[in-house]
């Protein structure tokens, strides 16, 4: 019989690779866009999360009248989604 652990919020950061801290996520985005962090307007959130049996951060900020949103694979730097809007 298998055996299917799903994790919560609070067991995220404790799987077991190499996991990309909150700030080398960030600065996985802003690479990818080309642009310094002192340059946000605003940076609504960095957000470690669990998609399709990866880990993943959501990252969203705002800048020059655009919104930014990525998903950055949190164990290589990959960014996995990436959207530009104008806000």
């Amino acid at each position: 019989m298998n055996n299917i652990n799903k994790l919560n919020d609070n067991e995220l950061e404790n799987v077991a690779g190499g996991t990309l801290t909150q700030d080398e996520a960030l600065a996985k985005a802003l690479e990818h866009a080309q642009l310094k962090k002192e340059q946000l307007d605003f940076l609504k959130r960095v957000e470690l999360d669990y998609e399709h049996g990866r880990k993943v951060y959501e990252i969203n900020f705002y800048q020059g009248g655009f919104e930014y949103d990525y998903d950055v694979d949190a164990e290589t730097g990959a960014i996995l989604k990436f959207e530009k809007d104008f806000d």
